[in-house]
């Protein structure tokens, strides 16, 4: 009986040995597989629609395009007239408001995402409480490229130029549109579409 003990008690010391040791034996890594950085997001712009609408931009008349853009907006959405029948002074305010969005966005062709969309849609935001319909955003988008074009020289760069501004416009209006359908922080009460833009201007 005891050399059957001996017997057992030797195995066990020896599987207990053995697992010990493999206990402590370095285990080989599990490979992770890591999550890929995403890739940098291509502008929505290149390079060269940038400089094809800085160029035609700079060639546009700034004491005409404002009311072009309005008269071009209300022919293609008249309903859009009454959203302008405020005052005497509201449509030649917006017809400025038009120029000068449309200098920052100019200015801002670069990195649109990161330094337009946030004041465009602060301005929508601005915009919500007067049931702007999504057809009159995009009147609007449309009003800039039919208005821009008509300073726009003829020739092999005309409709590169004219998409580029397609671009440009409904990359405005898409955001602008978007942005009205969200209730604006009535916390902050003077913070009024014009005000946001004198800020996006100022900056």
């Amino acid at each position: 009986m005891s050399t059957i003990l001996r017997n057992i008690f030797q195995k066990r010391s020896m599987n207990n040995a053995s697992s010990s040791r493999n206990h402590l034996a370095p285990r080989p890594l599990r490979r992770c597989r890591s999550a890929s950085p995403a890739p940098p997001k291509a502008p929505l712009l290149t390079t060269e629609q940038q400089n094809l609408i800085k160029k035609s931009w700079q060639r546009v008349s700034k004491a005409h395009i404002g009311k072009s853009i309005y008269q071009k907006m209300t022919s293609k959405s008249p309903d859009s007239k009454s959203l302008f029948l405020v005052d005497y002074s509201t449509i030649s305010r917006h017809e400025r408001y038009f120029i000068d969005l449309i200098q920052t966005a100019v200015e801002n062709l670069t990195d649109m995402e990161k330094a337009l969309q946030p004041w465009l849609e602060m301005i929508g935001k601005g915009h919500s409480g007067f049931a702007i319909k999504s057809k009159d955003w995009d009147s609007f988008g449309e009003a800039i490229v039919t208005a821009v074009a008509e300073w726009i020289l003829p020739g092999k760069q005309h409709r590169e130029t004219i998409r580029a501004w397609m671009l440009l416009s409904s990359f405005i209006s898409d955001r602008l549109g978007a942005a009205s359908q969200r209730p604006l922080d009535t916390s902050n009460h003077i913070c009024t579409p014009r005000i946001q833009l004198l800020t996006l201007i100022s900056t």
